[in-house]
């Protein structure tokens, strides 16, 4: 006795799966992108075409327009600054130290953050800036 066997090509796709795999990436880089938001202060920190928003956990040093200082939006004095800076540095050192400063602000106050967190013993810090929308 003879079996025949019929060769038929498969002509759907299975989609399912594909589908399956899409949602994963989806849910893995939404999961894995950093979210950055800035609360409490109101400054007008400068734009950047290469602006990076690659947040852990930081400790937030920011300068506004009227030259008023403040780690992690506590406002702090001008005497205290360094002091203050070593407390926070010292419960992590690796802690990334997050320099805002108005746009209006001279460069020299900027200047005056970077040396006070360098004297504080922070070896990691950046200056933020928003990112440049192109038109």
């Amino acid at each position: 006795m003879k079996v025949s066997v019929k060769h038929k090509a498969i002509t759907s796709v299975a989609l399912i799966s594909m589908s399956d795999v899409v949602f994963l990436l989806l849910i893995f880089l939404l999961i894995s992108s950093n979210f950055v938001t800035y609360t409490g202060l109101q400054i007008d920190i400068p734009t950047s075409q290469n602006a990076h928003t690659d947040i852990q956990r930081n400790l937030t040093l920011s300068i506004n327009d009227k030259e008023e200082i403040f780690i992690n939006n506590i406002q702090v004095n001008r005497d205290n600054l360094i002091s203050e800076l070593k407390v926070e540095i010292e419960k992590n050192p690796e802690i990334v130290v997050l320099i805002q400063a108005d746009q209006n602000i001279a460069l020299r106050h900027v200047v005056e953050l970077i040396d006070a967190a360098r004297s504080a013993g922070s070896t990691k810090f950046f200056v933020a800036a928003q990112l440049m929308r192109r038109t």
